[in-house]
């Protein structure tokens, strides 16, 4: 039993002993950066910012260009944009023709950018559904 115990104190002793290299540094800011890096919303453009039922909404968004995929997106719908080239993405949409007055109101058109890593932006538009 005794014989055990040495080593362990003598290891014990060491390690009690040891101190840091006064010349290494650990810096710690977060998570590794995504491989494609991080996705940004340039610009938005939306043809108005009030929208009627039966018509047209016509939009361009302006990104990075590691942006792969853009979508609009208002409560639970969303629409998926058209990318014209590296980033620079559009939309075309029309709104029903018929929406019952409880859904008449003001909402925030989110616009959604995301890179191949999954990584995304977010950009609000206020728009009111008239």
């Amino acid at each position: 039993m005794f014989a055990l115990l040495v080593p362990l104190l003598a290891a014990l002793s060491l390690v009690a002993q040891a101190q840091p290299d006064p010349n290494s540094q650990t810096y710690h800011v977060g998570p590794t950066p995504p491989p494609h890096g991080y996705p940004v919303i340039h610009a938005t453009n939306i043809s108005s910012s009030v929208i009627h039922p039966g018509r047209p909404v016509t939009g361009n968004v302006t990104t990075s260009e590691n942006v792969y995929y853009v979508e609009a997106r208002i409560e639970y719908r969303s629409v998926a944009l058209h990318k014209e080239g590296p980033g620079r993405f559009s939309l075309s949409y029309t709104l029903p023709w018929y929406l019952p007055p409880w859904l008449r109101h003001a909402y925030t058109l989110e616009i959604v950018a995301r890179t191949v890593d999954g990584v995304e932006a977010w950009r609000g538009i206020p728009v009111t559904v008239r």
